[in-house]
């Protein structure tokens, strides 16, 4: 009888508070994140991250996701329409701001391929903007910059400092040396 006593003794189990910086460490970590994002009943966008750091009691609420992240944005029948991938990413929470970072690609829904190392998403604003170096590949045409501003649908968009490549139709331009003279059309 007295083993079955000291055997059921209670356990004592000691709690330790220690100071913890909201700044430094996350709220929460999570690895190797799948997940999907609805509008209204449909689904709307796919998420993938290696690790998402959630900061929601630093003074200024962030996430940051240092191994990268990638989104797709998907139609009604769940197959991708365009595509948002870079090397690491931080939102602002209180912002709704978005900063892509590193090997950042965008493809649209029409072909479309934006290339840069910074990309700005004001989720408020529904705008992208950067100051950094822009590669578009758009219909044939190769467009680069420094500095961009578009809507979120890149169908209209502004850059800066700008250089295009423009597929050209060598039979329509006169070739050197030969007297031959490109041809008139009329407008």
């Amino acid at each position: 009888m007295v083993m079955a006593v000291i055997s059921c003794k209670e356990s004592s189990t000691t709690i330790e508070d220690h100071a913890t910086d909201p700044e430094v460490v996350p709220t929460m970590t999570t690895t190797d994140v799948q997940t999907v994002i609805s509008d209204s009943g449909h689904t709307r966008y796919r998420i993938a991250a290696k690790l998402w750091n959630m900061y929601e009691e630093a003074q200024e609420p962030h996430w940051t996701f240092p191994k990268g992240v990638t989104c797709e944005e998907l139609d009604a029948n769940f197959n991708t329409m365009s595509t948002i991938k870079c090397d690491s990413a931080y939102f602002d929470k209180d912002k709704s701001l978005w900063t892509l970072t590193g090997n950042v690609r965008m493809t649209t829904a029409t072909g479309d391929v934006v290339l840069t190392d910074e990309l700005m998403w004001d989720q408020h604003a529904h705008r992208l903007y950067s100051d950094a170096f822009i590669h578009i590949e758009k219909q044939g045409r190769i467009i680069e910059g420094y500095g961009y501003e578009s809507n979120e649908q890149l169908t209209t968009y502004e850059l800066r400092q700008v250089e295009a490549i423009f597929p050209i139709d060598e039979r329509r331009m006169p070739h050197p040396g030969s007297g031959n003279r490109a041809p008139m059309t009329m407008q």
